[in-house]
């Protein structure tokens, strides 16, 4: 069902919205004189010295707004940081613990296998024993 059929304007844009800089009669510049130039006289703007303080304590509080926020970014990024910082740290350390627990097993299976060669029982029996002791276990565990 279309927005015509029900009577829905929400297709239809908003003046107000599509309207950059008003309607014609708002472009227009009322001038005093009739001259053509586009120097003429403009709208004229409050320079009073009240306005004036008005505007720059609005503008005081609005920096001292923004370095306030600064000020957190600031400190949400040094901690940001230092987390990084301890997270590679922690990342090292646990490398390291790998390669030393890498060397361990290596060496552990190099003696497992030299055990295996002066014991003239094949690494095949050594296996086969060590997965009955495992079903044996597995099957105590289940009941």
């Amino acid at each position: 069902m279309s927005a015509r059929q029900t009577g829905d304007t929400t297709y239809q844009r908003d003046n107000a919205r599509t309207q950059l800089f008003g309607t014609m009669t708002d472009r227009k510049v009322h001038r005093d004189d009739d001259s053509s130039s586009p120097y003429g006289k403009g709208p004229r703007f409050d320079y009073t010295q009240s306005t004036m303080a008005q505007l720059e304590s609005q503008s005081d509080e609005q920096m001292g707004q923004m370095g306030q926020r600064i000020q957190a970014l600031k400190s949400l990024s040094l901690r940001m940081g230092d987390e990084i910082r301890s997270g590679n740290h922690s990342l090292n350390d646990l490398g390291s613990t790998f390669e030393n627990t890498k060397e361990k097993l290596k060496g552990t299976f190099n003696s497992m296998m030299d055990m295996a060669k002066r014991s003239k029982v094949s690494i095949k029996t050594w296996l086969i024993i060590f997965a009955l002791v495992g079903v044996l276990f597995f099957w105590v565990w289940i009941t």
